[in-house]
């Protein structure tokens, strides 16, 4: 036993079991995420098949272009961490079955060194996320937009009320954030230090122009505007005719705000086709609202599921050596799940107020990572 335990040691240097253990792990890796996009694909395909069905184009296509789109989704807002933990129970449950981890252990290798390309790669796959995240998504998120409009009932959004800084509040009832066009718009404008209104804009329409060479602005469409005094009263308008109306009609008026695209799609999931930057620069402007600063923390905390799901869940397959790959998938998927939930979960409490928003994004990793590392220590080497 001790010259096969040397031999091990002479011939099978640790880079060339790294190397190894990488090369089966990304083979899991590929076949765990064909299986689990797969069969998400399959899921959400079918629910929506009667919205494909009402798109112009071909059915194919449609099914295509929205699953192209949202698998970048699917990848940084869910599966990313749940995908690296179920290639590594893969892989393990593999070893197990083939005694290789026993050797290797015998020969004084301590486990931490043995599984340390597990968490290279997990590193890789954090990165990866935050890659997509940052780049990816927000660099075709009109085309990913139009996408997930195939998988819609409606197509548009309901953005909540956005106030600006010139002391308009704008109500949006729906928008096309692929389109940046807008429907059904009122604008309440008050008084400065007052709380009574200005100005009334109403319009059938809100479109967003972006001029070659000029600053981009609001276009309003087909409205009418009424005008108050400080009590309240509405004050009379002359039109072109020389008559004197209480209002005042329009076909295209240029709306002054400082209102952007962003503040009507920060207020809905469309926030997840946003850069880090861009996330920043909207809380900022909108400092009121929590849900922003829960998706800045959020996008460091997230991408460190891919550790902490490794810790919690390899001690179970290696504690007990287990050979089973069911066992080992279905601990995973349990642990990604109850990992999601309490994710969102927290994610709600911060956006209502019920918890600080900093707090309510690290607090699954804390909690999980505490977990993770009492287990993976608890591992006999």
């Amino acid at each position: 036993m001790g010259r096969f335990l040397s031999w091990i040691r002479k011939h099978l240097p640790i880079q060339t079991i790294d190397r190894y253990l990488m090369k089966h792990y990304m083979i899991a890796w590929g076949i765990c995420a064909f299986a689990v996009f797969g069969l998400f694909s399959v899921i959400d395909g079918v629910s929506r098949l009667d919205r494909f069905l009402r798109q112009e184009d071909p059915l194919p296509l449609v099914v295509l272009k929205y699953f192209a789109g949202m698998i970048p989704i699917y990848f940084t807002q869910y599966l990313g961490p749940i995908l690296t933990l179920l290639a590594a129970m893969f892989t393990t449950t593999q070893l197990n079955k083939g005694s290789e981890l026993i050797p290797l252990r015998a020969a004084g290798l301590p486990l931490s060194r043995i599984l340390a390309s597990f968490f290279l790669i997990a590193m890789m796959m954090a990165l990866a996320m935050i890659f997509v995240q940052e780049f990816v998504v927000p660099s075709f998120k009109d085309q990913i937009r139009l996408a997930d409009s195939y998988g819609r009932s409606r197509a548009s959004i309901q953005p909540d009320m956005v106030a600006d800084s010139r002391n308009n509040l704008i109500q949006v009832s729906s928008y096309l954030p692929h389109e940046k066009r807008g429907q059904d718009v009122e604008i309440t404008t008050k008084h400065s230090g007052l709380a009574t209104s200005s100005k009334i804009t109403r319009a059938r329409e809100i479109l967003w122009k972006s001029p070659p060479g000029g600053e981009p602005y609001w276009l309003l469409r087909e409205g009418e505007v009424e005008q108050f005094d400080e009590s309240g009263m509405k004050i009379p308008i002359p039109a072109a005719d020389g008559t004197i109306r209480l209002v005042q009609e329009f076909s295209e008026m240029k709306l002054t705000t400082d209102m952007r695209p962003v503040d009507l799609e920060s207020s809905d999931r469309e926030i997840e086709y946003l850069s880090f930057s861009e996330l920043r620069d909207q809380y900022k402007r909108r400092p009121h609202l929590k849900h922003l600063e829960v998706k800045l923390h959020r996008r460091f905390a997230f991408p460190l599921a891919n550790f902490i799901l490794l810790m919690l869940g390899l001690p179970w397959i290696l504690r007990s050596e287990s050979r089973s790959i069911i066992l080992g998938i279905s601990i995973a998927l349990a642990l990604g799940t109850i990992y999601l939930i309490v994710t969102e979960t927290c994610a709600n409490l911060g956006t209502r107020g019920a918890l600080n928003p900093m707090l309510a994004a690290w607090l699954p990793v804390l909690f999980f990572g505490a977990l993770g590392l009492t287990l993976f220590d608890g591992i006999e080497d």
